[in-house]
């Protein structure tokens, strides 16, 4: 994190320049104080780190020290005029400077990497640099003095003397083929002295003294991070400091501590109350296809926090974001150069309450490598189905050995019918275990490497995880147009999470160049299933059912990126990249079934109160009295989606003209995105004489009773030489197959979206900024499917759109510590594949079908903001925005009209028009506990009020669906830094938001607020090792839908503790 000073001011300095380690990097000497009372150095000041005394100021006032470790450290300088307590957060091996002044008691801090790509370095502070080349007592006229990093080599006067200024930090300094380091503070120049030794292997630097020139310069640090108070737009930031501090597994865990930000799902961020088609996501400046067919974005889960460096939320809009970023652009950047050499293990194990350990239903089918969730084919559809089904529904069948084409007959269509279903029963029925701890492993590795003109940096990492979760206590209601209770469940699932995840970077910086590649490989499979008893809406009948689902969800992605300076002055630079990215969704065998009590034999009030879901159901059979399967629910559904993705885009920016107070840059860039999807999906089920319920009677509730087959080696009781029932080539004495996928289920789609864009950044005087722009964007989205009705013809989806999107920022720096921004832009949403494909697919949330519309047309914001900033020190600042929006034509998510259970499904619609507005107040707040700051407690809070109003054809005005009353975050955090604990609890709670939109006399669906609260302890037992628990869910709310003022859903997560270890060796 950097810290800025609250004024500006113009203090006296030395440079100091000290040696570097061999090749690789082992970083030694990460702290560099200065000390100055006044315009002198502060000679002999005793400086301590964490409370421990490590040195004295010598003649030019510095000192280096090394920084144990990573996290947050305290210094102190002990002068004559009094002590100076200051507090900084480094990760291991990022160099801090630190200038103190003694006089005034302000301290400047900057932390920042060792090694930088040229962009980074062109933001920083920079320092001036007189050098004196010196051979024995002869000054080194004409001599050549290469500095790594600068592209070009400086040339020595007749004086032996040359100039540069340079962006602070470590380099590498070669003169006669001798070398020297030496580091830089941003805004401090000096002149040094280089003497050349012909028999030593490095030059020497002169001790300083204090007759040398001195030359005053201005002290205005600039950091690493990209911070809220430096960028051109409104920006929320989390850096490393606060993603380890957080403890938060993956990316969506943790940008929900931004304000204004919530998330759904676990997975899918929503900024400002909007989500899904009006927010962008990035990695590495590379737009992301999804995983998730019913998602635009992709599921945030998908990255683990080890890999992410730094999580930025735009919250309005300039020109070189994406068009579709109305509520915002999340950017992930992940980790390239490492600080220092680093090598490092972490181990964590888990438990949840009423869970682990208890006894759990999970799939009867398992795989050799289910635990690195993997389905190793267990699952996955017979060959000879797809080849069934495709004789049944021609009529005909071709010989492979001579092409003959034959017309199938009665007799060979009942045995094809009875050898699908022979393929499909087993595996519907759930075996029951003990639920596992949670467990979670990862390793990570870094180096640094400099060679003679470059540096090259490496940085992987890998982790394994795998928990349970579950929905215990569950209801689940549906309802029709007058609030009539349809149906009525309780019901308890389990989930099974695998996690495996993959990350290489390698960085190379070489002149005014730097080269990235970057390869992400995510997983996350989940076994879920659900049982649930209760009472069904259509004949109100005692019913119970059952679903099974095994998800594996994968992103792979490799791309080559770049930064260049142009030209010698560093004013021209080139921005780029290339990235190749796939994900993919396969979803194989998903099982669905209802056992339903016929003549209300059963009650289906008794069966909800005495049913136990840890048990199976033959060891309960005096709850069922005349049950039967229903042979329209069974059924098996096998889904393959993937997305290719090819994103390319390259920025050029000029620094127009630099005056100092003034100065101007100019922009401009080109994206092109090319995105092909291919949904694949079958689902075969089972048709019999429905009169024939006798087929179809089970007192067990098991599908093996009622789907089986008798053969010699069968043992099944209803077996017998006369039996009819289980699986049959007739569907009037049993059951057989059929084939009962749609054709409009699978689909293909395609996506050419180009984009170009042209941005001018003009400050004036320091006190104003203004940031116009304009970007122009191409976008045809083709979706091919196949119609629901009549014949079933094709159905082609097409959005072909060109769109100018202008954007004007303006900046008003009232003072040092205080700035308001103000935005005006217009962006647009545009419907995605699936949301335009004429094809079902499962809400997993409501165990729902949700069916796409290609009739969707594209959404037009107008967005407007305003925000006021106020840095009152180092660590306190406090911001308020104000946000409006105007949305024509808003894509939501509706309850479809249709009676009884049949209701219980959604689909989407543009409403005519929409309002959003709000507020939103960010705080953070530093208290010391006692003298110096080795105790302190932070208090950090943030929070949103948001309304909206959208209008539709025959509605009444109501909320933007997603959209919460308000986000609320509040974080304490306490640190004792000299004794390593750190403790942090979080609270987190979002308002009421419309989580589906009901139609044709429907109420809508709405999410109720819900009190989150953690707690997450780290204890640095030693340099290398750390003790970290985290308590999660403690409060344990119950997460609540409702419906016209009554129960949707409802279930409770369970509380869970993870306690674990950090090594770095």
């Amino acid at each position: 994190m950097i810290f800025l000073p609250t004024t500006r001011r113009s203090i006296v300095a030395i440079l100091f320049f000290f040696l570097l380690p061999a090749t690789p990097i082992l970083a030694a000497d990460e702290l560099l104080i200065y000390v100055f009372s006044g315009d002198n150095p502060a000679v002999g000041s005793e400086i301590q780190l964490d409370q421990n005394r490590v040195g004295k100021t010598s003649e030019d006032g510095s000192l280096l020290v090394d920084v144990p470790g990573q996290g947050t450290h305290v210094i102190t300088v002990r002068a004559d005029q009094g002590d100076i307590t200051a507090r900084f957060a480094s990760g291991a091996g990022q160099l801090v400077d630190a200038v103190v002044q003694v006089e005034t008691g302000e301290t400047f801090l900057d932390v920042y990497a060792q090694t930088e790509s040229v962009l980074e370095r062109k933001s920083s502070a920079k320092g001036s640099l007189n050098i004196r080349v010196m051979q024995g007592d002869s000054v080194a006229s004409n001599e050549s003095i290469y500095i790594a990093g600068l592209g070009a080599s400086l040339k020595t006067n007749s004086a032996g003397e040359a100039s540069i200024t340079l962006p602070r930090g470590r380099y590498r300094t070669q003169v006669a083929e001798k070398t020297a380091n030496l580091r830089i503070v941003g805004g401090l120049t000096r002149s040094v002295v280089l003497e050349i030794d012909e028999s030593a292997m490095m030059m020497q630097v002169a001790a300083p003294t204090l007759e040398e020139v001195i030359v005053i310069a201005s002290f205005d640090p600039a950091g690493l991070e990209l911070s809220e108070r430096d960028t051109t737009n409104i920006v929320d930031t989390i850096g490393v400091e606060m993603l380890a501090r957080f403890a938060d597994s993956d990316v969506a865990a943790s940008v929900v501590r931004v304000p204004g930000v919530s998330v759904q799902d676990d997975k899918y961020v929503f900024i400002r109350g909007l989500g899904g088609r009006y927010v962008s996501a990035t990695l590495n400046n590379a737009t992301m296809p999804s995983t998730n067919p019913s998602k635009r974005t992709v599921p945030l889960d998908l990255f683990p926090s080890n890999f992410v460096n730094q999580l930025d939320v735009k919250k309005t809009f300039l020109t070189h974001m994406p068009g579709e970023s109305t509520g915002g652009n999340l950017a992930i950047n992940t980790k390239t150069f490492p600080d220092e050499r680093i090598l490092g293990m972490s181990i964590q194990g888990g438990y949840t309450t009423d869970l682990t350990g208890e006894t759990v239903f999970v799939d009867a089918l398992q795989g050799d490598f289910d635990q690195l969730g993997w389905d190793d084919g267990a699952r996955s559809p017979d060959p000879a189905l797809a080849a069934i089904s495709d004789m049944l529904n021609s009529g005909e069948a071709t010989d492979t050995n001579t092409g003959q084409v034959f017309t199938l007959d009665d007799a060979t269509a009942g045995e094809l019918r009875r050898a699908g279903a022979l393929l499909m029963k087993d595996g519907f029925d759930p075996s029951f275990e003990s639920a596992a701890p949670d467990g979670k492993m990862g390793l990570n590795f870094g180096d640094l490497f400099l060679f003679d003109n470059s540096e090259l940096g490496v940085y992987a990492a890998m982790n394994y995880s795998n928990d349970w979760s579950k929905r215990d206590d569950g209801e689940r209601y549906t309802y029709e147009s007058q609030g009539e209770v349809a149906d009525n469940f309780l019901y308890r699932q389990y989930t099974n999470t695998i996690q495996l995840n993959g990350f290489l970077s390698v960085g190379w910086n070489v002149g005014d160049h730097t080269f990235e590649w970057n390869t992400v490989a995510s997983r996350v499979t989940e076994s879920q299933l659900e049982r649930s008893v209760g009472q069904e809406g259509d004949e109100f009948q005692a019913l119970l059912r059952q679903t099974i689902q095994w998800e594996e969800r994968q992103y792979l992605s490799t791309q080559l990126a770049g930064s260049h300076f142009l030209d010698d002055m560093g004013s021209v630079s080139l921005e780029w990249q290339a990235t190749v990215s796939q994900a993919d969704r396969y979803a194989p065998d998903r099982r669905e079934y209802d056992f339903s009590a016929t003549s209300s034999a059963t009650d289906p009030v008794a069966l909800k109160s005495q049913y136990q879901f840890a048990q199976p159901n033959d060891q309960q059979t005096e709850l069922f009295n005349g049950f039967i399967l229903e042979p329209g629910t069974i059924i098996r559904r096998y889904d393959d989606l993937m997305d290719d993705n090819l994103d390319v885009s390259g920025q050029l920016g000029w620094d127009v003209f630099d005056a100092g107070e003034s100065y101007a840059t100019l922009s401009a860039g080109i994206q092109l995105i090319f995105r092909e999807r291919t949904s694949e999906s079958a689902t075969y089920g089972f048709n019999v004489n429905q009169v024939r319920d006798d087929l179809l009677r089970t007192s067990n509730l098991l599908v093996s009773d009622v789907v089986y087959s008798c053969n010699t080696t069968s043992s099944n009781a209803q077996c017998g030489s006369d039996a009819e029932g289980g699986i049959s080539n007739d569907p009037n004495s049993g059951l057989v197959f059929a084939d009962k996928t749609l054709a409009s289920d699978s689909y293909d789609a395609e996506l050419e979206y180009n984009s170009a864009f042209l941005m001018y950044d003009h400050t004036f005087n320091a006190s104003w900024q203004v940031v116009v722009g304009g970007r122009y964007e191409t976008y045809k989205q083709t979706t091919d499917t196949f119609s629901l009705q009549g014949s079933g013809g094709a159905v082609q989806s097409v959005i072909d759109e060109e769109s100018f999107l202008p954007s004007l920022g303006v900046n008003w720096f009232i003072t040092d510590s205080q700035q308001v921004r103000f935005a005006l832009s217009q962006t647009v949403a545009r419907p995605d594949f699936k949301e335009a494909a004429n094809a079902t697919f499962y809400d997993n949330e409501f165990n729902v079908r949700v069916r796409g519309n290609p009739f969707l047309e594209i959404s037009d914001i107008l967005n407007a903001d305003l925000r006021w900033e106020w840095y009152l020190s180092e660590m306190d600042s406090l911001s308020v925005a104000l946000f409006y929006k105007d949305m024509d034509k808003p894509i939501e998510r509706v309850v479809q009209a249709a009676s009884g259970s049949a209701g219980n499904s959604r689909t989407f619609q543009n409403s005519d028009s929409g309002e959003l507005y709000g507020v939103e107040v960010d705080g953070r707040f530093e208290f010391a506990l006692g003298d110096g700051y080795d105790q302190s407690l932070f208090v950090a809070f943030n929070g949103a009020l948001i309304e909206s109003e959208v209008r539709a054809a025959n509605q009444e005005a109501r909320a933007l669906q997603g959209q919460p009353e308000y986000t609320a975050n509040l974080i304490f955090g306490f640190d004792s830094i000299s004794a390593g604990h750190q403790l942090t609890l979080l609270l987190n709670q979002n308002g009421k938001s419309i989580a589906d939109v009901g139609v044709s006399g429907q109420p809508d669906v709405f999410l109720e607020p819900r009190l989150d609260l953690n707690m997450v302890y780290r204890f640095n037992m030693s340099d290398s090792l750390t003790l970290k628990a985290k308590l999660e869910n403690l409060l344990d709310e119950e997460v609540k839908y409702s419906q016209g003022g009554q129960v949707f859903q409802v279930y409770r997560r369970g509380s869970s503790v993870q306690l674990g270890f950090d090594w770095q060796f």
